[in-house]
């Protein structure tokens, strides 16, 4: 919104100047407030579709909640269970097994959607982790109650190979999501004299010749790894750098310190790594 803000402005600014709608500085700017607005739609659409899945699973484990209590109810009970409360038992564990089916594809498509987020949506991180939680949690829990119940009585099990399985399945799901969304905000940067870098093979070039970055050779056990959404900063320890890998135009920025080293900083994280996921600096 401050930059749509600014842009407002600055079209406000140009119409008093020129009084002329159809300069093109009116029209380049009249295009960028337009792509920032659809952007800005986009992604408050985004967030509320997820706002909306994320309401309907907290709903349905409030349902799972109340019948494992009625459940639990049952099973403390001291003697055997009448055939209309063994019923209603098996009622409640196939409720519970149909809602635990839903929420987990509804929380596999919200970990998706996480993935490919931009800032905004990326905040509802800790809601989708507490309720990728709670789903492992009420399976490992019903496999449980089933557990006591088949001491109580056998006709309750039926169900407890579908749970048990989908705990499983669950769990797996939840580990290959964390594996992903470790995968996308990896990178790698190096940095290092023409030599050090040439030596890795990194750079290449020398006397008369161009330097050039040998992408298909260089050694990448020379770089380091890190995670782009906690590492906006390098510190280089050198007064002069340069960049070789290829980044947007505007999305890092050369900052000199007071003892004259520079650190190279990232301003735009989600653009900066979206053409390499190398960064390669050369310091002298």
């Amino acid at each position: 919104m401050k930059k749509i803000l600014i842009l407002f402005l600055g079209m406000g600014l140009i119409f008093s100047c020129n009084n002329v709608k159809e300069s093109k500085e009116y029209k380049e700017l009249q295009a960028q407030r337009d792509s920032l607005l659809q952007q800005s739609s986009a992604a408050d659409a985004e967030v509320s579709e997820m706002m909306s899945v994320i309401s309907d699973v907290e709903a349905n484990f409030d349902k799972i909640r109340e019948a494992e209590k009625y459940i639990s109810t049952q099973s403390s009970q001291s003697g055997e269970m009448s055939k209309d409360t063994k019923a209603r038992v098996n009622d409640n564990f196939q409720m519970i097994n149909e809602i635990l089916k839903k929420n987990k594809a509804q929380l596999a498509e919200l970990n998706k959607k996480y993935a490919g987020s931009n800032k905004q949506v990326a905040s509802l991180k800790n809601t989708i982790d507490r309720l990728n939680k709670e789903m492992q949690e009420s399976a490992t829990r019903i496999t449980e109650l089933q557990n006591q119940l088949a001491q109580k009585d056998a006709t309750i099990t039926k169900l407890s190979s579908d749970v048990t399985s989908l705990a499983t399945e669950t769990q797996s799901q939840a580990e290959t999501i964390q594996q992903q969304d470790k995968s996308l905000h990896t990178a790698y940067y190096v940095f290092g004299t023409a030599s050090e870098l040439k030596e890795q093979k990194i750079l290449s070039g020398g006397f008369l010749k161009s330097t050039k970055v040998m992408q298909d050779t260089f050694n990448k056990d020379y770089f380091l790894k890190i995670d782009i959404r906690d590492v906006t900063e390098i510190p280089l320890y050198a007064p002069k750098a340069k960049i070789w890998s290829t980044h947007p135009e505007g999305t890092y920025d050369l900052v000199k310190g007071a003892d004259g080293n520079l650190t190279f900083q990232i301003t735009d994280t989600q653009r900066f790594w979206s053409l390499t996921k190398y960064l390669i600096i050369e310091v002298y």
